[in-house]
C-alpha cells in the first residue's frame, strides 16, 4: 500500500507543484511540503502516513521541472510544458494550465476521480489549495499503482500543503 497511495498523490503534486514561487528573471522557483493520509479498501488499510518534499522551477520558455522526495517513493524527478495538452500519465492523464493571473491548476484524472491542485502566487507569497472530486456516477476514488493495478479509497486526507518562493 506504501507505493500505491503516495504515488497517486506524489503524481498530482508533480503534476501541479513545478510552478510556484518568486519571480526572478529566468523562472519561477518554490519549495514545497505535503502531508496526508490515506483509508483504502483494495489495499485494506487506514490512516496510511504520506509525506513528500521538494523543488520545482518553471524557465521563461515554458519548461518545468519537478525533484520530489518521498516516505515511500524516494526520489522523482519530472520535466514538463507548461499548458501542453495533457499528457498520459500512470492510470490516467495529468496536465497544467494557467487558472488566473497569479495562479496555476495541475489536474490529474483517474477513471473516477480528478485531483486538482491550484497554486497561488503573488510576490514571496506562496498557497496551495488541493481538491479531490469524484466523476458523476462514481463513489470510490481510484489511483494507479506501481504494481499496474488500482487501489480503492476514500478521498486522501490532505494534512498539510505548503510552498514557499526561493
Amino acid at each position: 500500500m506504501k507505493t500505491r497511495t503516495a504515488f497517486a498523490i506524489a503524481a498530482t503534486l508533480a503534476s501541479v507543484l513545478t510552478i510556484s514561487g518568486e519571480a526572478s528573471a529566468q523562472s519561477l522557483r518554490a519549495k514545497f511540503v505535503f502531508e496526508g493520509l490515506a483509508d483504502c479498501t483494495n489495499p485494506s488499510v487506514h490512516n496510511f502516513p504520506i509525506r513528500g518534499e521538494g523543488t520545482g522551477e518553471l524557465s521563461t520558455d515554458r519548461s518545468a521541472k519537478l525533484d520530489l522526495s518521498s516516505n515511500v517513493e524516494g526520489q522523482v524527478q519530472i520535466n514538463t510544458k507548461l499548458g501542453a495538452k495533457a499528457s498520459e500519465a500512470p492510470g490516467g492523464t495529468a496536465s497544467l494550465r494557467v487558472a488566473g493571473r497569479h495562479t496555476l491548476r495541475a489536474v490529474r484524472d483517474y477513471p473516477n476521480n480528478s485531483i486538482i491542485i491550484d497554486l497561488t502566487v503573488t510576490g514571496n507569497s506562496c498557497r496551495m489549495k488541493v481538491a479531490n472530486v469524484l466523476k458523476r456516477g462514481k463513489s470510490q476514488y481510484t489511483f494507479y499503482t506501481l504494481t499496474g493495478g488500482f487501489a480503492y479509497c476514500s478521498a486522501p486526507r490532505i494534512t498539510k500543503a505548503e510552498c514557499s518562493g526561493y
